[in-house]
């Protein structure tokens, strides 16, 4: 996993080109960001106005025509709403809440006159900004949030300060940040203007929790991390908390170490655009989701990983997927070890560096075709079948920099791979309409191949598999 870097971080992460699905209520247009939802009085923390309203007015408007055949007004741009309940940040009867487009994280209307929960940042002269990673939501969907919103009081409510150290990931099925790896016994200062400090000392999972934190202060927040950490990454942020709010403030912790050398050939030339790998020396399988540093060397041949955690690494190129083009080489392990089983172990202590751990590697694999047809079960040929190659070292990932291609008019197909490797030639397609008439994705149980010497051809591949199927078919691959 790729350290993100990201010096201190709210609760919230957003990601381009990552699909999201809203409630009938927003707009379906909203393709292009995911993030991970805060807590309700993190959320309540972070917004500068938190009320409920109703629509009723807009600078862009348009008319939809429900599944029930119900027409409604979508109501987009500057949006106009009346102000039923005021949490925090509002004063008026009315306020502006601005729509954002789908591409900025945002829901880009508003149904004329339903009821929304709205945590909004701006002010009330401009009109607050509305995010999809806010938690603002219909009212239909706001009962947990509403429930926790009406007992905040000041006579009865705090704020608390708090977070994690470490490495971070994220748990896109239920929208959630997690610390993946979290640093213990690392000290956190919250510091005022006055100059006094509260302190705290973070747990074996990571997490913190300073105490003492007064509302409407503001605290530069400060994770002292050993000098074998890298600095950037960590660097203080100011953070003041409004009253019943909490704040979470994690910090990305990337440790300093390097491992720094050259791929080179058969004959000693330089080796460019070789994807060198740093994994995990007991890692049971060598994927792409199991290493932990990867770079392209450069014109020379040389290469450097940096953020290398203390640990035991095996090093080499093409060990976590297949030889492609910019690098068609066989799978070679530090030094030039061709089997996982005779590589040298490389130990890496915290913020060392090490420097000449250099890669030998043999020639280019040569190119060689894979060619068949596609079949439905009754026979027809399969015109658009998608078709790549699965590498045998790795069962089910993907093809990596290998070509994606479709079956022609005829159910035919001609892919390449590189002589001396295994795969699985993968084949699947949309449910035909005629066969049977119900969407879905269907597979051909995967042929493993291996080119030896000269192109393969006369493949057969029959889609009946389901997806249920088809996941289980790897799933027992990576098992044996």
């Amino acid at each position: 996993m790729r350290d993100r870097i990201i010096s201190i971080r709210y609760s919230y992460l957003m990601l381009p080109a990552l699909a999201v699905a809203l409630t009938t209520f927003f707009s379906s247009q909203v393709n292009a960001c995911s993030c991970t939802t805060p807590s309700i009085r993190e959320a309540f923390g972070r917004a500068d106005a938190v009320f409920t309203g109703k629509a009723i007015e807009g600078s862009e408007k348009r008319e939809e025509v429900t599944s029930s055949g119900k027409k409604i007004i979508r109501l987009g741009g500057l949006v106009r709403f009346t102000v039923e309940q005021a949490f925090s940040g509002v004063k008026g009867g009315e306020v502006k809440v601005i729509t954002w487009d789908g591409a900025a994280c945002g829901f880009d209307d508003f149904t004329q006159g339903e009821r929304y929960l709205i945590y909004g940042e701006g002010n009330e002269n401009q009109g607050f900004r509305v995010w999809m990673c806010s938690r603002s939501h219909h009212i239909s969907y706001a009962a947990e949030d509403l429930k926790v919103l009406s007992t905040l009081s000041p006579k009865t409510c705090g704020v608390r300060l708090y977070g994690a150290v470490g490495r971070f990931g994220i748990n896109w099925a239920k929208g959630e940040e997690y610390v993946a790896v979290g640093i213990p016994n690392i000290t956190i200062t919250a510091t005022d203007a006055q100059g006094q400090t509260l302190k705290a000392v973070t747990y074996g999972s990571g997490r913190y929790e300073i105490e003492g934190v007064k509302a409407d202060v503001e605290y530069t927040v400060q994770a002292h991390l050993p000098d074998y950490f890298q600095n950037g990454p960590a660097a203080p942020q100011k953070v003041r908390i409004k009253t019943c709010a909490w704040a979470r403030v994690d910090f990305t912790a990337i440790y300093d170490g390097a491992i720094s050398g050259q791929v080179t050939g058969p004959d000693g030339a330089p080796i460019h655009k070789a994807d060198v790998v740093l994994a995990p020396f007991d890692a049971k399988e060598l994927r792409i989701n199991t290493q932990v540093g990867v770079a392209v060397s450069d014109a020379q041949g040389r290469f450097e990983l940096n953020g290398v955690a203390p640990g035991a690494y095996l090093l080499g190129v093409n060990i976590t997927e297949a030889p492609e083009k910019d690098c068609p080489y066989p799978p070679t392990w530090y030094p030039n070890a061709t089997q996982r089983q005779v590589a040298s172990v490389i130990k890496v202590g915290p913020g060392q560096k090490l420097k000449g751990y250099d890669l030998k590697v043999s020639g280019k694999l040569a190119e060689k075709t894979i060619e068949g047809d596609v079949f439905w079960p009754d026979g027809r040929p399969v015109v658009g079948a998608f078709i790549h190659l699965s590498p045998a070292a790795q069962p089910g990932q993907g093809s990596g920099g290998l070509a994606l291609i479709h079956t022609d008019s005829r159910g035919h197909f001609s892919i390449f791979g590189f002589e001396g490797i295994a795969y699985y030639v993968v084949a699947s397609a949309q449910k035909s309409p005629l066969y049977p008439p119900t969407m879905g994705w269907v597979y051909a149980e995967p042929p493993l191949v291996e080119i030896k010497q000269g192109n393969i051809t006369g493949l057969k591949l029959v889609l009946t598999l389901d997806e249920g199927a088809f996941d289980d078919f790897f799933k027992k691959k990576r098992e044996q």
